[in-house]
């Protein structure tokens, strides 16, 4: 059998500090993830930074920036029980159309 190590990794639980951000928009129902992101001011939700970002490397960047950084650990913590208790629903998706991602990035 062949190394394949240069495949990418699946978004799977549990997250780790070490995991892109963007993973959890795959492992968690949306509405879940969203109410969960507004009620602790993390603003990572479609980030395109997110899709290369781990949690460690966005707390740190965040750190004393306008909307403050956030506690990875701790974060990635309440993640994996949230995706866990309400895992992503493909049927209940919606894909943000460009005009409706730029709507929510600028208000």
């Amino acid at each position: 059998m062949g190394d394949n190590s240069n495949e990418p990794e699946e978004p799977k639980l549990p997250l780790t500090v070490d995991s892109p951000i963007a993973w959890a928009e795959f492992l968690i129902d949306r509405e879940k993830l969203t109410e969960y992101y507004k009620s602790n001011g993390i603003h990572c939700l479609d980030c395109c930074a997110a899709e290369a970002e781990t949690f460690a490397e966005g707390a740190r960047v965040h750190e004393g920036g306008p909307f403050g950084g956030f506690d990875a650990a701790e974060v990635v913590k309440d993640l994996n029980a949230l995706g866990n208790e309400h895992p992503f629903d493909p049927d209940k998706h919606v894909q943000k159309s460009l005009v409706r991602k730029l709507v929510d990035m600028f208000f």
